[in-house]
């Protein structure tokens, strides 16, 4: 057994199932993994084939086997769970960066106008709902500023790898 690895870690069994499982008292059990004393020699032999089986492991049990199909089964249900919801995610982001974009290039063509205005003079008597759209748009692009738009990007990209680690999951 690997060091630090104990029967009780193994099989899980409190001082009194060991010492029944090897024909001993309690107590012995106790003195014998604590150092104190060494057992009978059919228990000790006992011990040594349940040792020797664990170390050898030649074949896994049925049970065994069954578990850990059904841990894979539950696992790839679970990849693929993560996996929907991943591309939900991923679709959203693109959405709401879709947007952001739309209304920024909107706030400029604002700002393009509010400028080709401010040249005409047919328009000299207008000047404050000018400045109503500059302060509009401008207030606008505060709030869908250039950063905004990066960190969705970068949740986007981490979105994407999340979704190629859990296609490559589900592939194994």
């Amino acid at each position: 057994m690997k060091k630090g690895t104990t029967l009780k870690n193994i099989l899980g069994l409190t001082q009194e199932e060991a010492g029944y499982l090897f024909g001993i008292e309690r107590a012995r059990w106790s003195m014998f993994a604590s150092g104190k004393r060494g057992l009978p020699l059919e228990a000790m032999q006992q011990l040594g084939v349940v040792l020797t089986h664990l170390k050898e492991k030649k074949s896994v049990c049925k049970e065994s086997q069954d578990i850990t199909k059904a841990e894979k089964q539950l696992v790839y249900e679970k990849l693929q769970y993560d996996y929907r919801d991943a591309q939900i995610k991923l679709y959203k982001v693109a959405k709401q960066i879709s947007t952001i974009e739309t209304i920024r290039n909107d706030c400029f063509a604002a700002l393009e106008v509010a400028s080709f205005l401010e040249q005409q003079k047919e328009y000299d008597n207008r000047n404050s709902l000018i400045r109503s759209i500059r302060v509009r748009a401008t207030n606008t692009l505060k709030k869908h500023n250039l950063y905004a738009l990066e960190a969705l990007q970068l949740k986007k990209e981490n979105l994407e790898a999340l979704k190629i680690s859990l296609e490559q999951k589900m592939k194994k």
